[in-house]
């Protein structure tokens, strides 16, 4: 897979194909039923999958304040864009540019003159040009005088509800990991830089890492069994996300992992926490006795559900 970043020079092998145009905000099982309809028309025609997308999120440029936390980082998308079988992903230098076109020049500019798309795949709630003006029935028509296909998926539900970048958000920070996992495809994976704690956790006998992502969202607070990441290897972890209130001082929320098969230290390394359900809520122990016997039982019920679910 290619990352093409000037749209002025664009190959010719890159044009002509079926083109996707979206955040794609997580690459959630909505966004993966449009990208993989998109792959599938291509191959039907011969042609590549192309997909158009913006980083950082347009809100990020257009209203920063309004910018939402990371569920994902621009390389785990790109990644998980490349296993589903896109040949190229455009992502414009000039994005604000891109973003202040009427949606009438977008089409003209880019899907037909940049790209000179063959066909589009999108979702049903497709919005496109300044402001989000372009809408599918514009799209068609649009389309449609080009003599071009204009698909549209139909939204994907889970749990009887639509799935979105939104709705996943919003279960990430209630906690509700396993439902978020389930409109992604996959846990949600928190990327954090390990940095230096209070040693709690070590004095204890259950070391943490501690992690600084300021951008990523971060789950309610409580205690999720999961997976780290690191140096390669994945390890099962005791999560938790708090405050220490069994220590009693006001500290900000700190997200810190206990690894359960790993020994060294890692500061300053990336570790990858996958969450993949919630255990229970944090709480204030009489004494750090009740705290280590708690965390016992904690890291038990974590290797029990990792080891259901195939771990």
């Amino acid at each position: 897979m290619e990352l093409l970043r000037d749209l002025e020079s664009i190959a010719l092998r890159h044009r002509g194909g079926v083109l996707s145009v979206g955040v794609f905000d997580g690459v959630h099982v909505g966004h993966r039923q449009v990208l993989s309809r998109a792959v599938e028309r291509a191959r039907g025609l011969g042609v590549e999958a192309v997909v158009f997308t913006f980083h950082p999120h347009p809100l990020g440029i257009l209203r920063p304040a309004e910018e939402p936390l990371l569920i994902q980082t621009f390389g785990q998308k790109l990644e998980l864009m490349r296993e589903m079988g896109i040949a190229a992903v455009v992502w414009p230098r000039d994005m604000k540019s891109v973003l202040a076109m009427a949606p009438e020049m977008f089409f003209e500019k880019i899907v037909c003159g940049v790209l000179a798309a063959l066909a589009l795949v999108e979702g049903g709630d497709f919005h496109f040009g300044a402001l989000g003006r372009g809408d599918r029935r514009l799209l068609e028509h649009l389309a449609g005088e080009r003599g071009l296909e204009a698909e549209f998926v139909a939204d994907v539900e889970v749990d009887g509800r639509r799935v979105s970048s939104t709705r996943i958000r919003g279960l990430i920070a209630a906690g509700s990991v396993a439902e978020a996992a389930r409109c992604l495809g996959r846990p949600y994976c928190y990327l954090g830089t390990v940095v230096e704690g209070r040693h709690r956790g070590a004095r204890l006998g259950y070391p943490t890492v501690n992690l600084y992502s300021p951008r990523f969202l971060v789950p309610d607070e409580g205690v999720y069994a999961g997976w780290a990441t690191v140096r390669g290897r994945r390890h099962a972890a005791a999560i938790s996300v708090g405050r220490a209130p069994t220590f009693r001082q006001a500290q900000p929320v700190v997200v810190e992992a206990f690894l359960l098969d790993f020994d060294g230290e890692l500061y300053g390394d990336q570790v990858a926490l996958e969450f993949i359900e919630h255990l229970r809520p944090q709480k204030a122990f009489a004494n750090p006795e009740a705290l280590r016997t708690a965390v016992a039982a904690d890291c038990d019920r974590v290797r029990a559900i990792l080891a259901e679910q195939g771990g």
